[in-house]
């Protein structure tokens, strides 16, 4: 995969290293790489470039002058899911996000919180790619990624793994009520839905608890990683 901009290219440099292949790069922007990220990147491959051939590269205007070559791990299956199940601790489910710059921000909000297993549904679904690595500063190669077929029987999957199962949804109850405190670095499942439907009703049948975070101002909701972060915050240690 090429990735591509400051940012994600400079942070992978520092922090997903043995993951690049290739540097693309002008030569106005190589002096803005620090020292030690010139001596790291000193043995790869590097193709200086022009502007049209960045945006030929990169399909985009914001590449910023630089892009690298990475390669991407695999994505998991339900029976790679079924095989770390005891050892992932609490995990996120979305429910058919679609927006690729949401996955990202929402990979990066996981690992901030110490999350690192997300699990997608085979269709109708964002994926790992050049915009979804952009939006989470690289933080997406941090994360375990599970497709699966049916994300209702894994939820039952991993009920059966002692997992509470906590859907985000407008009608819920409130989120800060003292009554969840109980569930607070438990093994839970985090389940949010959709940008436009939020979660199906399928999946709200499946969750132990709906809760939601009420709404102070005019705006009816919030975009789906800030969500995503006010609840991780919530409970996780």
């Amino acid at each position: 995969m090429i990735i591509y901009g400051a940012n994600p290219v400079l942070d992978s440099i520092d922090l997903y290293f043995d993951k690049i292949t290739k540097i693309y790069i002008s030569k106005k922007t190589i002096g803005k790489l620090t020292k030690t990220q010139l001596e790291k990147i000193k043995d790869l491959p590097i193709v200086y470039m022009s502007d049209g051939e960045f945006e030929n590269l990169t399909k985009s205007t914001h590449h910023q002058y630089i892009a690298a070559e990475i390669m991407v791990d695999p994505i998991l299956s339900l029976t790679d899911l079924k095989r770390d199940v005891k050892m992932l601790g609490s995990v996120l489910i979305l429910d058919h996000v679609q927006d690729p710059q949401n996955l990202g921000a929402i990979s990066r909000t996981c690992v901030f919180f110490g999350i690192s297993s997300i699990i997608l549904p085979n269709d109708r679904t964002a994926s790992i790619s050049p915009g979804s690595v952009k939006s989470s500063s690289g933080a997406i190669f941090s994360i375990n990624f599970y497709q699966v077929a049916n994300l209702v029987n894994t939820v039952k999957e991993l009920k059966q793994n002692d997992y509470w199962v906590i859907g985000a949804d407008l009608e819920g109850k409130d989120y800060k009520d003292s009554s969840f405190d109980k569930f607070i670095g438990e093994k839970i499942v985090f389940v949010m839905g959709s940008e436009g439907r939020g979660l199906s009703s399928l999946m709200r049948k499946n969750c132990d608890m709906l809760l939601g975070i009420d709404r102070k101002g005019s705006t009816d909701s919030l975009n789906v990683n800030v969500a995503t972060g006010i609840f991780l915050s919530r409970f996780t240690k």
